[in-house]
């Protein structure tokens, strides 16, 4: 992941964030995800990422998905 990516996506759970990552790879873009979750405890959050010429797109994408 190139630095300046944006997030577009925050799960509690990590399989949340991978449906969205496998949304938004099914629509063409080129997501990646972050499991910032404790490995001991698993606290914490996952997150999906876009390039930023990507995320306005990506988070109309996943809006109209959650709908």
């Amino acid at each position: 992941m190139e630095a300046g990516w944006i997030k577009v996506f925050t799960a509690d759970e990590e399989y949340q964030a991978e449906v969205i990552k496998n949304l938004l790879e099914n629509n063409g873009f080129l997501p990646v995800l972050l499991d910032k979750k404790d490995d001991e405890f698993r606290l914490g959050v996952a997150e999906v990422y876009v390039a930023p010429n990507e995320a306005e797109k990506a988070k109309a994408i996943i809006t109209e998905n959650q709908a």
